[in-house]
């Protein structure tokens, strides 16, 4: 499945969207997902497209997350 999101947010504007999808995915009766990709594209306030960049000056590409924090009582059903 895919969900779009079009024009320049700030990044609690792209939160508060993809929370307000999260009501869509659970009318479809979607309640898990085996693995997500989030593509963006990093821009200014304007829209002009940036760079991030590591401290040694080598562009940041993208990174693997382990998902959210699950404390250990999750972790061992406690």
């Amino acid at each position: 499945m895919k969900i779009g999101f079009r024009g320049v947010y700030t990044l609690d504007e792209l939160f508060q969207a993809l929370y307000e999808e999260r009501q869509n995915l659970a009318e479809l009766g979607i309640t898990h997902v085996r693995g997500a990709s989030l593509y963006y594209t990093p821009v200014d306030e304007y829209g002009d497209e940036v760079v991030p960049r590591h401290r040694g000056g080598d562009p940041v590409m993208g990174w693997n997350s382990k998902g959210p924090y699950r404390s250990a009582a999750d972790e061992y059903k406690l």
